[in-house]
């Protein structure tokens, strides 16, 4: 079983440990969920006492849920954090061995060591052990700090207890103290949902937001926290946290957190006001016509590309179709191969099966899918080109031919 412990509780203990040593280590995996394979969870549960046939069921599963492919878990409920977490018991154990002190909680790792060298080593020894499992770092999360640093930046964490007299929380504190991890599959997943709300409303998101923006640097630990939280604010307080996050002049500090900005916009697009979002296209177009360095990253780039094609206008498919022109990234054209099916615009999608030859594998699989808009047309070219598919395509046809039928929904 799991000790009921929550990512703040890893913090504070990550933060006791750094008063022992010299330098801090903080990585995490990539893509930790979407990156797990399927075969590697078989073997670990068939090395247990009375496996029976139960890892094969379970491999059968997730190769449903995972839509045909041998890795990914679905994230969500407790038991595929039970998974991952078996997924990473080779990387534990071979911590543990060799005595490298660490604290970690899901994918998140925090190392300790002696010096900036001895840090080094251990981050080539972690990368290994986890590319065994193949998984690898988030290079552009992997920080290597002093201790004091460490516990700078976490000093709305840092649990002081020194005698004085004691100090009123700021809203920073009580939002770190607030578990924002929401179950929606645990069975008092509404109650646990308005006790979310009250307690988030007990605190000045906006407020925080704004502090944060107004700095020099943000503080990632307290911006994603503050914007995890805002799905649970009324209304008025989403609207007014989009704008503050989406405000032209705030958007170059936010970089840190870019991509969590535009999974904020994505989710929340459809509850915001209408003001609030039109305000939100007209952002999401003036960062792609102001070619801001935000969508250097093609990390970023896919983010923004999902929040863009939330909802559909003349202009974001005008982007839509030069991103797909200019980009050689086959998983961004993938994209939007898909949000131009969503958004029904046939002309588009019938140029790009004349040029189907000539498609990644990538791009191939995600026309397979909105082929099935067009109709007659996309039925008629699925029989005529069938013989240039592979067992791959094939399942990945009959997979959503099925699902098709049932919703008439093109995946995200």
């Amino acid at each position: 079983m799991f000790q009921n412990i929550t990512w703040q509780d890893y913090r504070r203990r990550a933060i006791e440990l750094s008063r022992n040593f010299e330098f801090v280590v903080l990585t995490d995996v990539a893509n930790f969920y979407h990156s797990i394979y399927h075969h590697n969870i078989y073997n670990a549960l068939s090395r247990l006492a009375d496996a029976r046939d139960y890892p094969h069921r379970l491999e059968r599963l997730l190769f449903h849920f995972s839509k045909n492919v041998s890795y990914r878990l679905p994230i969500g409920g407790p038991a595929s954090r039970i998974l991952a977490e078996l997924s990473l018991d080779s990387v534990d154990q071979n911590l543990f061995r060799r005595r490298i002190p660490y604290c970690r909680y899901a994918d998140d790792f925090t190392l300790f060591c002696a010096s900036k060298s001895e840090a080094y080593e251990i981050l080539v020894f972690l990368s290994e052990k986890l590319f065994n499992e193949g998984l690898v770092l988030q290079k552009n999360k992997t920080r290597i700090l002093s201790a004091d640093e460490f516990r700078e930046t976490s000093a709305f964490l840092d649990p002081k207890d020194d005698g004085a007299d004691v100090v009123e929380a700021t809203d920073e504190q009580k939002l770190l103290r607030i578990s924002i991890r929401f179950d929606p599959y645990s069975p008092n997943a509404e109650e646990e949902y308005e006790a979310l709300k009250a307690a988030v409303r007990e605190v000045d998101i906006v407020g925080i937001l704004g502090r944060e923006v107004a700095k020099a640097t943000i503080d990632p630990t307290v911006t994603r926290q503050a914007i995890s939280a805002i799905r649970a604010l009324d209304q008025f307080g989403r609207d007014g946290a989009i704008r503050t996050l989406l405000d032209p002049t705030n958007l170059s500090v936010l970089l840190p957190v870019f991509s969590t900005v535009m999974r904020a916009v994505r989710g929340l697009y459809d509850e915001l006001h209408t003001s609030t979002k039109n305000f939100v296209d007209q952002s999401l177009i003036n960062i792609y016509e102001n070619d801001s360095h935000l969508l250097s990253v093609d990390l970023n780039l896919s983010y923004f590309l999902q929040a863009l094609a939330v909802a559909p206008a003349p202009r974001k498919e005008e982007i839509l179709i030069e991103v797909y022109d200019d980009m050689p990234n086959s998983l961004l054209r993938r994209q939007i191969i898909l949000a131009m099916a969503r958004w029904k615009r046939f002309y588009w999608l019938k140029d790009v099966k004349n040029k189907y030859s000539g498609l990644s594998e990538w791009e191939k699989r995600a026309f397979l899918i909105a082929s099935y808009v067009l109709g007659d047309e996309g039925h008629h070219w699925r029989q005529n080109t069938r013989h240039t598919w592979s067992p791959m395509d094939t399942l990945v046809r009959d997979w959503f031919s099925q699902k098709y039928q049932a919703t008439g929904n093109i995946p995200t």
